[in-house]
């Protein structure tokens, strides 16, 4: 039996029928997207007697639920591929650590640490998890390659800053493309696996606000790197 659903469940990964995009986001039902969308508009009004927002007016803007889900996973794929911390504060934090003395180790260790301390926690990436198992499905692959290009265009920035202002320039052949991609894979694996509970994440070094996911990143970085 279990032999038999573990072949099931692996079929699935290879779906690419609508079926997959549902089954992704099977918990989601209209009925309580509509009871959760009026109580937001309610409370953004301050008006609870305003008119409640139909399951009619959900399949006027979308006339499947397919549509529907397609353009949810499109809505949180883009929540999450903004950079944490944010390109402009990023960008300050970088030019501030150049003007204070401090190393350019430290500065994207700092950067870095709270990107790895928000994706451990945010709910949203741990659903983006769950995606990769239906990549199969035209729609959710189009989602999950408009996350990757969209957060390596804003890290790709944050990356060059700091290049800049410290000084430093990619090793021939690489590219500010490929530090980025590089590094955003090698933090998803620490994710996940902080996510999951395995040890030996700590700082090796048991140094605050350092963990073994930034020395890991650092190292890349500077694998990468060269002076201008």
């Amino acid at each position: 039996m279990l032999e038999a659903a573990t072949k099931l469940v692996c079929a699935g990964t290879s779906d690419t029928s609508e079926a997959a995009v549902s089954a992704a986001l099977a918990h989601i039902r209209v009925k309580r997207v509509t009871e959760e969308a009026t109580r937001i508009m309610r409370e953004r009004l301050g008006d609870d007697t305003a008119p409640a927002i139909t399951t009619g007016s959900i399949y006027q803007i979308w006339p499947a639920q397919a549509d529907f889900q397609a353009d949810l996973l499109f809505h949180l794929t883009g929540r999450q591929a903004e950079l944490v911390p944010g390109l402009p504060e990023s960008v300050r934090r970088f030019k501030e650590a150049v003007d204070s003395g401090t190393t350019w180790q430290e500065a994207l260790n700092d950067v870095l640490t709270d990107n790895h301390e928000n994706h451990r926690v945010d709910p949203i990436y741990r659903v983006l998890l769950g995606f990769y198992a239906s990549a199969a499905n035209p729609r959710v692959r189009d989602a999950l390659g408009h996350y990757g290009e969209s957060f390596t265009e804003v890290a790709c920035e944050a990356y060059r800053t700091l290049l800049d202002v410290y000084g430093l320039r990619m090793r021939a052949p690489y590219k500010v493309e490929h530090l980025a991609t590089t590094i955003a894979a090698l933090l998803d694996g620490f994710h996940m696996r902080w996510i999951a509970g395995h040890p030996n994440l700590e700082d090796p070094e048991g140094e605050d606000r350092w963990s073994l996911a930034t020395r890991a990143a650092v190292m890349v970085f500077d694998q990468f790197t060269e002076p201008a």
